[in-house]
């Protein structure tokens, strides 16, 4: 239930594959525990080159809005450091609201609690955290 007490729509199969297929492509990231945003924008560009995913880097969404990453109609935004869960769903809201952007992945240093779908659209939050672990040849 959101907060008008309605069940959130859901969104369409193709929209949650799509978004999967760009997480998965940034599954293999490896990257140190405080990089540079810039550092980490050449690594995610990277990524989504390797799985052969399109996109556009800086993504022009209207007037004075860019959005970091729009691979097909999955946006990607990038948040270092602490994130503030109120002003992250705000922006995340923000940005679903164009028609170009079908679903959401943000991209964040740690964790950040979001709902699964804001305004009939798709969010993941993607912790780079999770894969600062021990990595194996």
């Amino acid at each position: 239930m959101n907060a008008r007490g309605k069940a959130p729509q859901a969104a369409e199969p193709w929209l949650w594959a799509e978004l999967a297929a760009v997480e998965r492509a940034l599954e293999p990231l490896r990257v140190p525990p405080a990089p540079q945003e810039l550092e980490l924008h050449r690594l995610i560009a990277g990524a989504l080159e390797a799985a052969g995913l399109p996109f556009v880097h800086e993504a022009r969404l209207g007037p004075r809005c860019r959005i970091d990453f729009l691979s097909g109609r999955v946006g990607i935004e990038v948040k270092k450091g602490k994130v503030n869960g109120r002003l992250l769903r705000s922006q995340a809201e923000k940005y679903l609201a164009f028609p170009q952007v079908q679903a959401l992945l943000l991209v964040t240093g740690a964790s950040a609690a979001l709902p699964g779908l804001l305004g009939g659209k798709p969010v993941k939050v993607f912790g780079l955290n999770r894969l600062w672990g021990v990595a194996l040849p």
